[in-house]
């Protein structure tokens, strides 16, 4: 028995990533509390005697990290899967299978084009018909069913075409973030990241006197081996928590609205009530703020050969 497409789009969790970036989030921004609380479940088993809140604070911020890589990774499975293939709309109510079935080694590919440039995004301002309408595919993509001239207006059309233009930008920046992917690698198999450094100090070659010096306590270091090369890689990423937060909310809303208003174009004929339905437009400078950065090193990588 195969999920029906109405059953799908009613109930997949589409807030996912965004309520659990909030908890952890929430957790990390009151951390003496939440450790606190893991003590008092340490004193509840008598024969513990292993700190759970050394690196709390650490497993939080991974946390949300890997949190905002999997978000990513769900987007680009929807982007991909709804993406139409010469100009041709692929069958929205098949979309169970076609998650499923996904080439993801020809996704990630596409994901390093888009990151690297040579997958240009303009092709979202390319005209198709979508249920006996013409709109572009990224009106298609985002806003499914937003089309009747009845109901939507000139006006609705304009900020749709905005919004797309924000949405390049933001899907551009995720791409970015996710590729390479031996940090998300690292998280996901044997949990490989680690904090390694606590600073960094930059000292003149020939007097030995500091420089500079900067805090890098709070990042994660994860190794590489290039064998061909006869080389070790250890790359380290200062966290940044804001950011990751600020990137899923945008991640995970464009998943809202792809499938949201695929729930309401197949659900249409059940007695919904007065139920309202949030269509979320991308603003320019929200996209910014929710991008920059909030550290002054991003990432640092230290490499020794054998010779």
């Amino acid at each position: 028995m195969e999920t029906s497409p109405e059953s799908f789009y009613s109930s997949y969790i589409k807030e996912y990533h965004e309520v659990k970036a909030n908890y952890l989030f929430t957790l990390l921004n009151d951390i003496e509390k939440t450790n606190e609380n893991l003590k008092c479940k340490e004193l509840i088993k008598e024969d513990v005697s292993l700190s759970l809140t050394n690196n709390t604070k650490f497993i939080l911020q991974t946390d949300l990290r890997q949190n905002y890589f999997h978000c990513i990774e769900t987007f680009f499975e929807f982007f991909f899967a709804f993406l139409p293939n010469n100009e041709i709309v692929p069958d929205n109510s098949k979309i169970v299978r076609q998650l499923v079935k996904a080439n993801w080694q020809k996704n990630y590919k596409r994901i390093e084009q888009i990151a690297n440039g040579k997958m240009k995004l303009n092709f979202l301002d390319q005209e198709i018909e979508d249920i006996e309408h013409n709109v572009t595919i990224g009106h298609y993509l985002f806003y499914p069913g937003t089309y009747a001239k009845g109901k939507f207006d000139n006006n609705w059309y304009q900020m749709v075409s905005e919004s797309i233009e924000n949405i390049k930008n933001v899907i551009k920046i995720l791409a970015s973030d996710f590729c390479p992917r031996d940090e998300y690698n690292a998280y996901k198999h044997t949990m490989r990241a680690y904090p390694n450094y606590q600073s960094l100090h930059l000292l003149d070659l020939e007097t030995k006197e500091e420089k500079l010096s900067f805090d890098i306590s709070n990042s994660i270091s994860f190794q590489i081996y290039n064998d061909k090369e006869k080389e070790t890689i250890v790359n380290t990423k200062m966290l940044d928590p804001q950011r990751d937060f600020d990137m899923t909310k945008q991640c995970s809303r464009l998943i809202h609205n792809m499938v949201e208003l695929r729930n309401v174009m197949f659900n249409r004929n059940q007695k919904n009530g007065n139920n309202k339905v949030a269509i979320l437009l991308f603003g320019e400078d929200n996209v910014a703020e929710s991008s920059k950065h909030n550290v002054d090193i991003q990432d640092l990588s230290f490499s020794t050969k054998i010779v």
